[in-house]
């Protein structure tokens, strides 16, 4: 239990987490491809007040999973594009 809140701090800490549209524009599909990955087990859904949240880092695994996945560089660019980080 400690394991998972210290996780998920570190999320909150790190600007790992994304809003669902976030995620969604990130892997570039449908919001309910991720309602769907949180159904499945494949992402842990987090809460931040009414905000539902994923972790970008849970996001890139699962998509390195994926057949269609994009590269590591493009999912990188992808999101730095998107968290308005340059690089």
């Amino acid at each position: 239990m400690r394991k998972v809140v210290r996780e998920e701090l570190a999320a909150l800490t790190n600007g790992d987490l994304l809003t669902i549209a976030e995620a969604a524009a990130l892997i570039r599909g449908g919001e309910r491809t991720i309602q769907e990955w949180f159904r499945s087990g494949h992402l842990k859904r987090m809460k931040h007040g009414r905000k539902v949240l994923v972790s970008r880092t849970e996001l890139m695994e699962v998509l390195k999973q994926e057949p269609a996945a994009l590269s590591e560089t493009e999912l990188e660019a992808r999101a730095n594009q998107l968290l308005g980080r340059a690089g």
